[in-house]
């Protein structure tokens, strides 16, 4: 029976990794309207006893959506889950970082307004929000974490500074991690700008010039402008390049690129991003321990994740939301339950070259939580 020794991350006790995980299940209708989404939400958040880790000042961290997009999850939801924290004893807020992309959610300011815009107004909810990196993304705090690829990691400084939190997080696929659910939330949704950075840091995306057509429909949404036509190329016009030493590895162009001219090394640069964002997710689950839940909805899985400002069709059909107090364990059962239900894995629905398993692989390893997990399905 493997052991993880937590002296060898800081915690001083051993760990006994193959111990399983509770998850808890409530099914859904298909295509349940907001109100019934919302009342699965709150069975599942007091299934897995959520609130008893409620403490003070509470982030509730989702994704709020981008704009043009509808895939991401509707107030009624959010309002269940602020709701059960007020009534634990808590004071609810909603969370989120800003991107290292651009659009409506690169600052504070505009997301705020867009978040109101879809609908997240304090009426609506009963909580105000509070982007938890700052203006700009650079109020963060480095944690130890002494991990494999990070001695530090660079989170959200006020999503820290929060007595507890709930993560509600949504199942998708990702066109560089391959699954998105409760880590990448964590991971990459508390990291400040700085911790974006550095998990995106080995992605190096380059121009296939047989493919590229020179449309130019990447150059806008480069945020640092390292796309430009390329030098010394016959073709009019010449198809574009990337230089490497100023793209930050966001993967914007590679999600606005309408010819698949845009390539990375998936088999190593994947595998890294998504053991770096494990990490990132571990610094924040170490600093909030016994004081963080998981609540995540298995429905409407799409190919792309909802920072993508595109409506989208369902992948399978809708699952339920499971809860509990580990991350891993969590996702593990998502990507599980979406195979039995769709008769094929996530990736192979959205990035067959992706294996989004890689972060909870990493995940276990660490000591973030355990791939092992028993399913326990909710009285209806």
């Amino acid at each position: 029976m493997p052991l993880v020794c937590g002296k060898r991350y800081g915690w001083g006790t051993f760990r006994r990794m193959s111990d399983p995980a509770v998850v808890h299940l409530v099914t859904t209708v298909e295509r349940a309207d907001p109100a019934e989404l919302a009342e699965a939400g709150r069975r599942a958040f007091r299934a897995a006893g959520l609130g008893t880790r409620v403490r003070g000042l509470t982030a509730v961290k989702s994704h709020f959506g981008e704009e043009g997009g509808q895939g991401f999850l509707p107030p009624p939801v959010i309002r269940a889950v602020v709701d059960e924290v007020r009534s634990a004893g808590g004071t609810p807020f909603l969370t989120d970082t800003t991107t290292l992309y651009t659009g409506k959610r690169a600052q504070a300011v505009d997301y705020a307004a867009l978040v109101h815009a879809h609908g997240f107004t304090f009426e609506a909810v009963g909580a105000p929000f509070v982007a938890a990196d700052g203006l700009v993304g650079a109020n963060e705090t480095e944690v130890r974490i002494d991990g494999v690829h990070h001695r530090t990691v660079a989170l959200a400084a006020d999503a820290l500074r929060a007595g507890s939190a709930v993560i509600v997080s949504h199942v998708t696929g990702h066109l560089a991690c391959g699954l998105g659910a409760t880590v990448k939330n964590l991971g990459m949704g508390l990291a400040s700008r700085r911790g974006k950075l550095r998990q995106h840091s080995t992605l190096r995306p380059h121009v296939d010039p047989d493919a590229c057509t020179a449309c130019e429909q990447c150059l806008p949404n480069c945020p640092t402008g390292a796309i430009a036509p390329a030098k010394g190329r016959r073709g009019t016009p010449p198809p574009m390049a990337i230089d490497s030493a100023r793209c930050s590895g966001c993967g914007e162009c590679l999600a606005s690129c309408r010819d698949d001219a845009i390539r990375f090394d998936w088999k190593a640069e994947s595998r890294t991003l998504q053991e770096s964002m494990a990490e990132h997710a571990l610094g924040y689950c170490r600093r909030m321990a016994g004081r963080i839940g998981f609540l995540t909805f298995a429905t409407h899985v799409t190919k792309d994740c909802d920072c993508m400002g595109k409506r989208q069709k369902p992948l399978c059909a809708d699952i339920g939301v499971l809860a509990g107090t580990d991350p891993v364990a969590i996702d593990q059962a998502a990507l599980d339950l979406v195979r039995r239900h769709a008769g094929r894995g996530l990736e192979a629905m959205s990035y067959p070259r992706l294996d989004g398993s890689f972060q909870l692989d990493h995940g276990e390893r660490i000591g973030l939580g355990t791939r092992s997990y028993q399913l326990v399905k909710a009285a209806e």
